[in-house]
């Protein structure tokens, strides 16, 4: 039965690509995960619970101006791009690339700056100390760096995956390697140093992650070209696709980052347990991730070629597979984790160990729907994407600020998953409407 599997997919150069992208994809984020883990139970041992959630806190600041200010583009440039390619069309592949870059790089400079000046003034309006605020305007340096979106979406295109995995497992290695030192040559590290290591290890990697790039790049095309390419014809659609993706990014804000000031309503120290029991359920998105990563270029050239079936057929054979596999997983270290969170973390951590196996459950059945959203990027429906995105987070603010006070972190949890089941839904529902309607229209 195993060699028969092998053997088709082997022999299927979809399923072959695709299990070979994720897998490197799986090695960088499992490696990096793995290494941040250590890194979290050794900074809650030297900067304590409350010192760790200021960090998060301050890492959210940068992350939410980060997606408000800084425009990625490395989904249209993969959605374009791989059109390109598959039309042979080579003068507008560079100009693709051109557009991403000239975007990434000038929201980079003016998020970082905005992102910085006025930290003080959200400090003073949501009563944050001057170290938190320090920590943020550190964190906000890191956003000068962020224009490696391009650069992403060029590695992923050529299926350069491994080079990705690479450099988050070297990007989370200089972060423990230089923590460990510091805390070797000082009595104490202070959430300010840990804060600077963050930025460090951030800045490098995205700037690796560009010269990975620009390496795989020039064997196969000239650099030069990039900037005297002309702007493709449809790059009225090429802004129109990246603001939309965008958009969807900025309203999926409140459940991305918005939570843990959500937490912070309880106790700081709170936002550190449920910061670590997202980190554990992480370990369940380095399945999922990977697999999100390698498959969007596949999807795009599926979509390319019109054959939209065969791209759902593939969303729901993955989402089966991951029920099967993840589900008896969550349920292995949700069950146990009464006995070893205490141990690892603290006894703090170990009374909310039912809030981590919910967390772990809801999670696996809105993972096993990961490979919906690139597949209906593909689509083309990137402006429904943002508003089902919007409509499910209003839902998800009103409940969740209606209910932590007395629900406490469970009713976080409980949130996150209507959240996220209400934008499959949609999805799902828009789906269906565009494959009966090709259906109907090739009869």
């Amino acid at each position: 039965m195993i060699t028969k599997f092998r053997e088709k997919v082997m022999n299927n150069n979809f399923w072959k690509t695709l299990l070979s992208n994720a897998f490197s994809a799986f090695i960088g984020d499992s490696g990096a995960a793995v290494i941040n883990l250590v890194i979290i139970i050794i900074l809650i041992h030297l900067i304590g619970n409350n010192g760790y959630g200021i960090l998060v806190l301050a890492q959210s600041y940068m992350s939410i101006m980060d997606v408000l200010l800084n425009i990625q583009s490395w989904k249209s440039v993969i959605q374009y791009g791989q059109k390109a390619l598959v039309e042979q069309n080579e003068k507008d592949f560079y100009g693709y690339i051109k557009i991403g870059s000239i975007l990434d790089i000038s929201t980079a400079i003016i998020g970082g700056i905005v992102s910085i000046f006025i930290a003080s003034a959200v400090g003073m309006l949501l009563g944050w100390s001057s170290e938190l605020v320090l920590c943020a305007q550190i964190f906000s340096v890191t956003i000068f760096s962020h224009f490696a979106g391009t650069p992403t979406a060029i590695l992923r295109i050529f299926n350069k995956f491994s080079l990705v995995a690479v450099q988050k497992i070297i990007s989370a290695l200089l972060k423990l390697s230089v923590l460990i030192a510091v805390w070797l040559f000082k009595d104490q590290v202070s959430v300010v140093h840990a804060v600077m290591i963050y930025s460090l290890a951030d800045i490098v990697g995205n700037l690796l992650l560009v010269y990975f790039a620009i390496h795989t790049f020039r064997k196969k095309y000239q650099l030069r070209k990039i900037v005297k390419a002309s702007i493709p014809h449809d790059y009225k659609e090429f802004i129109h696709y990246t603001l939309w993706g965008t958009a969807s990014e900025i309203v999926d804000l409140p459940i991305a980052y918005f939570d843990v000031f959500i937490v912070s309503f309880l106790s700081i120290e709170l936002v550190a347990v449920y910061k670590v029991f997202q980190q554990i359920t992480s370990i369940l998105t380095k399945v999922t991730t990977p697999i999100y990563q390698a498959i969007m270029p596949q999807f795009s050239e599926l979509s390319a070629k019109g054959l939209k079936e065969r791209g759902y057929e593939v969303v729901l054979k993955i989402r089966n597979a991951i029920l099967i596999i993840m589900g008896g997983v969550s349920l292995v270290i949700g069950l146990s984790s009464y006995l070893w969170l205490g141990i690892i973390y603290g006894d703090i951590y170990a009374s909310y160990w039912y809030v981590l196996l919910i967390f772990l459950l809801t999670q696996t059945i809105l993972l096993s729907y990961t490979t919906i959203h690139p597949y209906f990027l593909s689509l083309g429906k990137t402006k429904q994407s943002a508003l089902y995105v919007l409509i499910a987070n209003v839902i998800y603010m009103v409940i969740a600020i209606g209910t932590i006070q007395f629900g406490g972190l469970i009713a976080l949890v409980i949130c996150n998953f209507i959240q996220g089941a209400i934008v499959v839904l949609l999805k799902v529902h828009d789906i269906k409407k565009v494959l009966e309607m090709k259906e109907r229209r090739s009869v």
